[in-house]
């Protein structure tokens, strides 16, 4: 009973994510359909199913060329600039260009490498990010370090440390922030730490 109640288990934990996915995709592209169905029904004359989901990825794709020229960034500029002076509109406007910023960044140099350090308290660890190793407080050097929170990775906390108080993974900072997005679940069973000079 033990071993049918395990692969019934396992079955599921193998189906739950690939079920989300799934429907959330169903989703998207129903909501693009549903969306756009009015005025590709009006232009062409009859509805073709997908429609809408292909005019929205097109459109995306035209945005992103505007957005690489002068007069697309000065636009883009202009709504940013409006959208967080509005009160409620900046709140959400700025969590969302937080989040979007942090993925964009994280395959940059704004997370430096990835470590291990005692946090919150000296019997546990988390996952952290060096954003900075030359940070300097009264002739010693230290590092600041962005501890993330899961599974919204754009809240943190950031910390100073000496070089000695954490460890360097030898991961990279996408799989670092695949494991805090999914809380845990895409753990590795093993941590490698980096050595100097590797």
């Amino acid at each position: 009973m033990k071993h049918i109640r395990k692969i019934f288990i396992s079955g599921l934990i193998a189906i739950i994510p690939i079920s989300i996915t799934l429907v959330l995709i169903f989703w998207f592209v129903s909501k693009a359909d549903s969306l756009l169905r009015y005025p590709i029904t009006s232009l062409l004359g009859t509805y073709i199913p997908g429609a809408g989901f292909m005019a929205l990825i097109i459109g995306i794709f035209i945005i992103g060329l505007l957005a690489n020229n002068v007069l697309g960034r000065w636009v883009i500029k202009q709504v940013d600039r409006m959208f967080t002076h509005v009160p409620l509109i900046r709140t959400i406007y700025s969590s969302i260009l937080q989040i979007m910023q942090m993925f964009r960044n994280s395959s940059g140099k704004s997370f430096l490498k990835v470590v291990i350090l005692s946090f919150p308290t000296s019997d546990t660890q988390s996952i952290g990010f060096i954003t900075n190793e030359n940070v300097t407080i009264r002739g010693e050097r230290k590092s600041s370090v962005f501890v993330p929170t899961t599974p919204n990775p754009s809240n943190g906390f950031l910390l100073i440390v000496p070089e000695d108080a954490y460890e360097v993974l030898d991961i990279p900072v996408d799989q670092a922030l695949k494991m805090i997005v999914s809380m845990g679940t895409l753990i590795p069973d093993q941590f490698i730490i980096h050595e100097e000079g590797e």
